[in-house]
């Protein structure tokens, strides 16, 4: 039988408290993972408060109806409150600073000179840093872009367009409302694979899932979008 979400935390600060406590392991190894991405300019201490407000805010939202347990509920949500304290920091640590204008520089460059958008790992050769790292620093130096905004990008690609800024509007509107019906599965896949830039292995990993099940969850959350916004054309 499934415990309401009050089991996890009710209103005190006690309860708050407890499941910092509780959850103090789970929030340390999402933090120093983050902060190890920065190359030494954030440590986990400074984003040990994002995580547990991230963990609190987690366990108030949790609904145990759906088909997600709670420690994986609550890990990807402490991720991402963690990572939305690395890009609202302002400004940028001073080395992070520097190591995100580094690698601006490098893919400015790169593109003069070969004429086309560079990878990635073009971009680890030419700074001197890891694949992951260059990935990262990307990732904290860039603002995040609503989910509806692009789901709404995606669809119009194949063929869902709007054809002007009212129909958009319109759009993304109706897409907003029809990902809040998807299961918090769904939502949490895309979410991570279209505003986190995870791929499916990556997610399959967070969601303890294979990388075929997250291809299929991937799959059934757009179709599901795409039949909701033609019917409701």
């Amino acid at each position: 039988m499934h415990r309401s979400s009050s089991a996890y935390l009710s209103a005190g600060r006690d309860d708050e408290s407890s499941l910092v406590v509780k959850y103090r392991s789970l929030i340390d190894r999402v933090t120093r993972r983050v902060a190890a991405r920065t190359g030494g300019a954030v440590s986990a201490d400074e984003l040990f408060s994002a995580g547990a407000l991230g963990l609190i805010a987690a366990a108030q939202r949790f609904d145990p109806a759906r088909d997600v347990s709670f420690e994986t509920f609550v890990e990807y949500r402490i991720r991402g409150a963690v990572l939305d304290e690395l890009r609202a920091m302002d400004p940028l640590p001073r080395r992070l600073r520097a190591d995100t204008d580094k690698v601006k520089k490098a893919r400015v460059k790169l593109e003069h000179e070969l004429g086309r958008e560079v990878t990635t790992e073009e971009l680890a050769v030419a700074t001197g840093k890891s694949i992951d790292d260059v990935a990262s620093l990307q990732q904290v130096a860039t603002p995040t872009e609503p989910l509806t905004e692009l789901m709404t990008r995606t669809l119009e690609a194949e063929g869902a367009g709007a054809e002007d800024t009212l129909q958009r509007k319109q759009l993304v509107q109706q897409l907003s409302a029809e990902v809040g019906k998807l299961s918090q599965r769904q939502q949490m896949v895309l979410q991570m694979h279209y505003v986190e830039g995870l791929t499916y292995r990556e997610i399959g990993s967070v969601l303890e899932v294979s990388e075929v099940r997250i291809c299929q969850i991937h799959k059934e959350a757009l179709l599901s979008l795409r039949s909701s916004l033609k019917e409701a054309a």
